[in-house]
């Protein structure tokens, strides 16, 4: 049954039945809904070139009803039209296809056979994501079960706070006179990471995933040595290449060539070692030029490139990486992602933080799902990937519904 309603509340029902006979129904009513009885309504029947066909006249009864049944053996349109009071006169064209016509119907089956297949496509990806889960889970227990020097990165119980607070002190003086005065406010405590503990294996490619502020760049700090939890044990297996802040660490008033010895020292390396690969570090930063300028004068491209240069002149045992997969201009983007690929292709540890789930999917097989500075899930990178971005949609749904509209 299908219903047409106009707004002079003349209400129009069509009720197909078999062998193309076909019953039409028709009701008025008031605007306070009041059936009107005793008034005609004229059925005019079109083909569909716009050829008249026919027109029956019907009487209403006292529900406001007519009442006719045809047998229609073609495509048609119906004008139903009611002539009473002036307030409700209203013409309305329906439009009623008593069958499909051949080419509908191919067109039916064509759509039938593609949702077939869409829903085989769908399952077959589902059965295969069901698989990998398995595969991973099953090599993840026999990574556990092996010797400890199997492990690149375990965390125990860590636990790193902050100390935050609200008042506006920018100067010493400001600073002894509330102190003497004890009128600072207290700071809150802010645990950027809650307890967390993880297993990361040699040789896997991990996924850290969360919300802003959920505490996974800060994790990373602290894997790296640049933070000392308040708790818990970090351990590391290997020597860290961090990609983390590309230029953190510069010393602005000293030259690049200062600076690439300067960071590479607190990145680990001697100055032999960094003597040995100062051409190659140049060559691959394109800095040639601008070598012997105070980095000060350099752009953030010039120190993102700098920065990359150095931590990635050696191949690591760890890579970790902070959403920077694209630093510098177009060129040099192009030769740091083969710079980063061919390190990820080798059988080294990576550990990577970006806001790209697609990203994420195509590097890793493992995920890490951090929240308000704890471990939500770990993984299979698919599976944590979905419930991640399950909890992001309905995280904003929340939000949207809490929004009211300004009154002006």
């Amino acid at each position: 049954m299908s219903e047409e309603e106009n707004n002079n509340k003349i209400k129009t029902q069509i009720i197909p039945a078999i062998h193309n006979t076909v019953s039409f129904r028709t009701f008025l009513k008031t605007e306070d809904n009041k059936p009107i009885s005793d008034e005609k309504v004229k059925y005019i029947f079109y083909r569909t070139n716009g050829e008249k066909i026919s027109e029956y006249d019907r009487t209403s009864d006292e529900n406001g009803m007519t009442h006719i049944t045809l047998n229609i053996s073609s495509d048609v349109y119906i004008e139903v039209i009611y002539k009473g009071n002036s307030q409700y006169e209203k013409k309305e064209l329906l439009s009623y296809k008593t069958k499909p016509t051949q080419e509908e119907k191919d067109l039916k089956k064509g759509h039938s056979y593609q949702k077939k297949i869409a829903s085989e496509k769908s399952g077959e990806k589902k059965r295969k994501r069901q698989e990998k889960i398995k595969e991973f889970n099953e090599h993840q227990k026999v990574l556990e079960e092996a010797q400890n020097d199997n492990i690149a990165i375990e965390l125990k119980n860590v636990t790193l706070s902050f100390k935050v607070g609200k008042d506006k002190i920018d100067n010493i003086k400001e600073y002894v006179i509330r102190t003497i005065k004890r009128n600072k406010e207290k700071k809150t405590i802010f645990k950027a990471t809650d307890d967390v503990s993880l297993k990361i294996y040699k040789g896997e490619k991990v996924g850290l995933i969360g919300f802003n502020g959920a505490g996974k760049s800060t994790l990373l700090k602290i894997i790296s040595g640049v933070y000392t939890p308040d708790e818990g044990e970090v351990n590391i297996n290997g020597n860290i290449a961090p990609l983390l802040s590309l230029g953190a660490g510069f010393d602005k008033n000293y030259s690049g060539r200062e600076n690439i010895f300067l960071n590479g020292a607190i990145l680990g390396y001697n100055e032999e070692f960094l003597k040995s690969k100062y051409d190659e570090i140049l060559e691959f930063s394109e800095l040639e030029d601008f070598i012997d300028l105070p980095v000060k004068n350099y752009s953030s491209g010039m120190l993102s490139k700098l920065g990359f240069s150095i931590a990635t002149i050696v191949e690591p045992d760890i890579l970790i990486l902070d959403e920077v997969l694209g630093v510098g201009d177009v060129n040099f983007r192009k030769k740091s992602r083969e710079k980063l690929n061919s390190l990820i292709e080798s059988n080294i540890t990576v550990l990577l933080v970006s806001h790209s789930i697609k990203e994420i999917r195509s590097i890793c097989e493992k995920a890490i799902w951090i929240d308000k500075g704890k471990v939500r899930e770990i993984g299979e990178v698919n599976q944590v990937c979905d419930n991640y971005l399950e909890a992001a949609k309905n995280a904003s749904k929340d939000k949207t519904k809490k929004i009211k509209p300004k009154r002006f």
